[in-house]
């Protein structure tokens, strides 16, 4: 037991790795430790990240097209930059429901359903979407599934408070004031539209898409293009993505909940990744509102 609660309680980041890391040739980035994980154990770094690894069920597979001629670069930071928003999951491993219903309140300012950008409740998602599993992760299409059936009200009625505790909590009837939750927004449907680079390409034009990608140890010292480096402790993580870009490679863009690469909670350069192409992302699933 001593030697468990050594190790988990043994900084993350350590100086040997950060030297490693830049004595490879042609690195994408210059490995630093991000402000926000600056002193964090191995425990707390453990709670940031989805801790479900069959999170990736079966979704209907839908490949888009495109109208037109796709850009070479997108990105809706540039297009509705007023519809994005970063949230911080805080000690709770709640980027599944941070990044599902993230997308959706993107989504919903982007179509114009909501005439400005609503935050809606990742709290409900977390404490009363039963087949997943609160602060221990959540699939990619279970969390869209009850995001189809049940829906959720706004951040304001239920606001978020997993990240400061790292606990579940227990659904709510009502909102925090003691009113009645009058209001659940849903999605009529989801697809997983990873058919290609094209296909995500085009349905990305339509609206930010929840994903999932394996995060390695070395993802926590970027500060810009994120390349797989070392063979290092890995885990799954979910995001949101919103953009894709080409400079001297094609580059998806995408939000992690942790803002572990800037202080801020509103998107900037400094609190997104950008992520080379040669990274695989394992899943993604478009909402269809």
């Amino acid at each position: 037991m001593f030697v468990i609660a050594t190790a988990l309680n043994k900084e993350y980041h350590s100086q040997e790795i950060l030297d490693m890391l830049k004595s490879i040739p042609d690195m994408t980035w210059t490995p630093a430790i991000p402000a926000r994980f600056r002193g964090i154990t191995v425990e707390e770094m453990k709670n940031l990240y989805t801790k479900n690894t069959q999170r990736f069920h079966a979704a209907p597979k839908m490949t888009y097209r495109a109208a037109k001629d796709l850009p070479a670069s997108f990105s809706w930071l540039n297009e509705k930059p007023e519809c994005l928003k970063v949230r911080d999951q805080g000690q709770c491993g709640s980027c599944w429901a941070m990044s599902v219903v993230g997308s959706f309140s993107d989504n919903r300012c982007i179509s114009g359903k909501d005439a400005t950008r609503v935050t809606y409740s990742e709290q409900y998602e977390l404490s009363c979407d039963h087949v997943d599993r609160g602060c221990m992760g959540g699939s990619l299409s279970s969390d869209m599934s009850f995001l189809k059936k049940t829906g959720v009200p706004t951040d304001k009625c239920v606001s978020y408070k997993s990240g400061k505790d790292g606990v579940k909590h227990v659904c709510p009837r009502k909102c925090d004031d003691g009113s009645e939750i009058d209001m659940h927004e849903k999605i009529v449907s989801f697809a997983n539209v990873c058919q290609g680079e094209e296909s995500i390409k085009a349905a990305l034009t339509q609206g930010t898409i929840q994903t999932g990608f394996t995060v390695y140890q070395d993802f926590s010292t970027t500060l810009s293009i994120y390349q797989h480096k070392l063979a290092l402790p890995k885990v799954p993580r979910c995001c949101v993505l919103f953009s894709w870009w080409k400079k001297q490679s094609k580059c998806w863009t995408f939000v992690t909940h942790g803002v572990p690469h800037g202080e801020k909670t509103d998107i900037s350069v400094s609190s997104v990744v950008r992520m080379n192409a040669t990274s695989k992302l394992n899943a993604i699933c478009k909402q269809c509102e």
